[in-house]
């Protein structure tokens, strides 16, 4: 995999992003707490979708809804979360993002996520503080590890950069879970984000729920519009 010839403009983007919002550069992102503070009217719908499926998003004239497939790893969920920030950001049409979709508007989006995550700056200076001379399993892990990026991620951007090898991108791809727990780290990473399979944070839940305690709706009607969230947009 070779840099493609839009990363560093869609690096720069993330990176505006991180300016706009306050964020150092070099710092991990707390995504979660980031975008519901900063993106208005935003609800975030983790639910269960067909394994391929990541998340897809879609922006109405009041209201911002993301998706995130409730079935994957905390590490990649906030992959999902940043990769569906460029669809919001940058296109206009409501998008399912799939692990196997090869458009380049989804690469992009992929790369946009992983600069958003993790900026080329940040781990250029990782790597010079950390002394690391070779990506092998151990600075891999700790690296995604401290930026709380997704293992696959890690090692896609580290084999975009040529930083690995195709071959050696293959021997770290498979058992995370166990690599990193022999290594001492908590699973959170590597683990869903929440257990329950339909779960909804954010604005539309917090305005469902005050019209219903200042009795302007009746429970029916507030369980009504809470299944409306999960259903019309999953379709």
């Amino acid at each position: 995999m070779e840099v493609s010839e839009y990363y560093y403009e869609l690096c720069e983007k993330a990176n505006d992003c991180r300016r706009r919002w306050g964020l150092n550069e070099n710092d991990p992102i707390d995504i979660f707490t980031v975008v519901q503070n900063k993106i208005e009217n935003l609800s975030i719908v983790f639910i269960k979708m067909d394994g391929d499926i990541s998340g897809s998003s879609k922006k109405t004239r009041d209201q911002t809804i993301i998706f995130i497939n409730a079935t994957h790893s905390y590490g990649r969920q906030r992959f999902t979360l940043a990769h569906e920030l460029y669809h919001l950001l940058y296109e206009d049409a409501f998008v399912i993002s799939s692990t196997i979709s090869e458009s380049e508007n989804e690469e992009m989006a992929n790369q946009f996520a992983s600069c958003l995550l993790m900026s080329n700056g940040a781990l250029l200076n990782y790597e010079r503080e950390n002394n690391i001379e070779q990506w092998d399993l151990d600075n891999i892990i700790k690296t995604e590890q401290y930026f709380q990026i997704s293992h696959k991620a890690m090692l896609r951007r580290l084999k975009m950069l040529g930083k690995i090898t195709q071959w050696e991108y293959d021997d770290y791809l498979p058992g995370i879970t166990y690599e990193a727990e022999k290594r001492g780290y908590e699973q959170t990473l590597y683990e869903p984000h929440t257990h329950k399979k339909n779960k909804l944070i954010g604005n539309y839940i917090r305005l469902t729920n005050m019209a219903f305690e200042d009795k302007k709706i009746s429970k029916g009607k507030r369980d009504e519009f809470l299944l409306d969230a999960f259903v019309q947009n999953t379709e």
